[in-house]
């Protein structure tokens, strides 16, 4: 498997476990699995706004980003 087919595997894991915790449709979590590919994740929280998803899901997925925020924050402190 290479690294590209890997990188997608993942991403799709990812989607689909944000998709799951959040309550997303799929038609929401397949546009968030082509940002993953598209801007990587780390980029997709720093960038959410041009994703362009409902006002709904922008705020779910900003507490999302606030919380990695905080965890990375701390995760930098130890």
């Amino acid at each position: 498997m290479n690294l590209e087919t890997l990188n997608k595997s993942e991403y799709r894991k990812c989607a689909g476990l944000l998709a799951e915790l959040l309550g997303l449709d799929g038609d929401t979590k397949e546009k968030i699995q082509k940002c993953f590919q598209r801007m990587g994740i780390k980029n997709f929280f720093q960038h959410l706004e041009s994703a362009e998803l409902a006002p709904e899901t922008f705020g779910k997925l900003q507490s999302m980003q606030a919380l990695i925020e905080i965890l990375d924050d701390k995760r930098g402190r130890i």
